[in-house]
C-alpha cells in the first residue's frame, strides 16, 4: 500500500466548470492575485480496488434469451442456459385441421459474445416442472429440472448479424397430442396447457467452446410453430399455430441461468457476496462479468486526509482513471464503452446509481486517449468524495462498476489495479482552499 504523501502544486489552470451546481464556478484564467483562494492538484491518493460476486441477479426481465458456452482464459468456462414456458396466441383450431410439422424458431437479437466462427451445439429439452417463480422473479442461479434426452439438437454457426433466425425442427410426435387436445377443445387455457406441456430449456453442448448468443423474446420473433392444413374446395389451406413467450414482470415465464466455472481461478474464494477479492491478491487487477454477477468495488481509504490541509477547502473536480488490461479484450471479447457507477453498502449490496449536479455518473472511455490507442475509463467522483468527507460515522461503503446490460449479457472486463506495473488506478483531485491561515 502506498504511503499517503501529498505533492501539492499550484494548478496552471482552473476547471471551467464544477461537478456540482451548488459550488461557485471558477473560470479559466480568473485572476486570483488579490484573492485568498488557492487551487491545488493532488494525484497521490490510494485507490483500493477489489472484486466481489453477487449472490444472484434477476434474469427473468432481461428481454433476451441467452444460450451458449465458451472457455475464458481469465473467468473460466462461461455457460448460458435458457428456460421458458410457451403458450398459444389463441386456442382455436379447425376441427378438420391436420398437423404437418413443428419447428422452434429463434430470432437473433444481434447480441453475441466470444467466437461465433466456431460451431455451437444447441439442445432442446422438455421441462419436468412448471415455470413458476418464487418471489415473483427468476435469477441467474435459478434452475428447473428437465428430461435427460433432448427432443431436438442442432449444430450451427451463430450468425447474429447476418441471419434473421435459427430454425430447429421438432419431432411431430412431441406435439401431436397437444395439437389434438387444442383442436378438440380439451385444452382451453394456460393451466390446462401446463398439464400437457411444462416448457422447454435450451442447453449448449457440454464440450462447446464457442460463444454465447442472444435471441429475442418478442412473440413475433421467437415461437414454437405448428404447421397444419385445412382441406378446402381448392385443395388444402396451410395454417399455423404459434406458442410464444407470454411474460410480465409480475408473472415471469422465462429466465436465463448464467454461470462461470471458476475452478482453479482467482474467483474460487468468492462464495459469498460479502467476500472481497483485493486487487493485490488477484494479479493486481479487478474484474467484472455481467450475467454471472461479478463487479469491481472501489474505495478511497485516505480521502479524509484532505481535511488536514490548512484552511477551508472544497473539491472542484475529481476524476478517477482506470485502464482495462489491453491483452484481455479483442473483437470477440469486446469491452463496453460505458459502465454503470453505483453506490455499494458495507454488505456489498448495490444501491442507487451515482449522481452529481450534472446528472447520472458513468465510467466512460476518454476519446482523446483512444486516438492514441489508449483505452482508459474516467469517472467523475467529486460529489461522492465530498459526501465521504462529511460522512459520520464512517461506513465501509464503496462505489461499484458493472456493464449497463448487467442482467442480459455475459460481457466481462479486466481492470488494472492500484499496484499495476502497466497503469495504476489514479485519482486526480482539483482542490480549492480559502480562508487559509496566514
Amino acid at each position: 500500500m502506498k504511503f499517503l504523501f501529498f505533492t501539492l502544486c499550484l494548478a496552471l489552470s482552473i476547471l471551467s466548470c464544477s461537478e456540482r451546481e451548488d459550488l461557485p464556478t471558477l473560470e479559466v484564467g480568473q485572476d486570483f492575485t488579490n484573492s485568498n483562494v488557492r487551487v491545488i492538484s493532488i494525484d497521490t491518493f490510494t485507490v483500493a480496488l477489489s472484486t466481489y460476486k453477487l449472490d444472484s441477479i434477476i434474469t427473468s426481465s432481461s428481454n433476451r434469451i441467452l444460450v451458449g458456452q465458451y472457455s475464458d482464459p481469465v473467468f473460466g468456462i462461461t455457460r448460458a442456459e435458457s428456460y421458458m414456458e410457451l403458450t398459444p396466441t389463441n386456442y382455436s383450431i379447425s376441427d378438420d385441421a391436420k398437423l404437418d410439422s413443428i419447428a422452434l424458431i429463434l430470432n437473433y437479437d444481434g447480441y453475441s459474445y466470444s467466437d461465433t466462427t466456431k460451431v455451437s451445439l444447441l439442445n432442446v429439452h422438455l421441462l419436468k416442472d412448471e415455470v413458476i417463480a418464487r418471489d415473483d422473479a427468476f435469477f441467474n442461479t435459478s434452475y428447473i429440472d428437465y428430461e435427460e434426452n433432448p427432443i431436438a439438437s442442432i449444430d450451427y454457426y451463430p450468425e447474429p448479424s447476418d441471419e434473421d433466425s435459427l430454425y430447429i425442427a421438432i419431432p411431430k410426435s412431441v406435439g401431436e397430442e397437444l395439437f389434438v387436445k387444442i383442436r378438440e377443445g380439451v385444452i382451453n387455457d394456460e393451466n390446462e396447457l401446463r398439464n400437457e406441456l411444462k416448457g422447454f430449456t435450451l442447453q449448449p453442448g457440454d464440450l462447446d467452446n464457442s460463444s454465447v448468443v442472444g435471441f429475442s423474446t418478442v412473440n413475433t420473433d421467437t415461437y414454437l410453430r405448428f404447421f397444419y392444413t385445412i382441406p378446402d374446395e381448392f385443395g388444402e389451406n396451410e395454417q399455423t399455430l404459434d406458442l410464444v413467450i407470454n411474460s410480465s414482470p409480475s408473472f415471469p415465464t422465462y429466465f436465463n441461468n448464467l454461470q462461470s466455472n471458476t475452478e482453479d481461478t482467482f474467483f474460487e474464494a468468492l462464495t459469498d457476496q460479502e467476500i472481497n477479492l483485493a486487487s493485490p491478491d488477484a494479479n493486481n487487477r479487478s474484474y467484472i462479468q455481467a450475467g454471472v454477477g461479478m463487479v469491481t468495488r472501489i474505495q478511497f481509504p485516505y480521502i479524509k486526509k484532505l481535511s488536514e490541509i490548512p484552511g477551508t477547502g472544497t473539491i472542484l473536480d475529481a476524476t478517477l482513471k482506470i485502464k482495462p488490461s489491453p491483452e484481455t479484450f479483442n473483437d470477440f471479447l469486446p469491452i463496453n464503452d460505458s459502465l454503470s457507477v453505483n453506490n455499494s453498502n458495507q454488505n456489498n449490496g448495490i444501491e442507487n446509481q451515482l449522481f452529481n449536479g450534472l446528472g447520472e455518473v458513468y465510467a466512460t472511455i476518454n476519446e482523446n486517449d483512444r486516438e492514441f490507442n489508449e483505452i482508459i475509463y474516467e469517472i467523475k467522483v467529486g460529489v461522492y468524495l465530498e459526501e465521504e468527507l462529511t460522512e459520520a460515522p464512517e461506513i465501509d461503503n464503496a462505489i461499484v462498476l458493472f456493464p449497463l446490460n448487467f442482467n442480459n449479457t455475459v460481457d466481462r472486463i479486466v481492470l488494472e489495479g492500484e499496484n499495476s506495473l502497466d497503469f495504476e488506478a489514479q485519482l486526480i483531485i482539483t482542490y480549492a482552499i480559502y480562508d487559509e491561515d496566514e
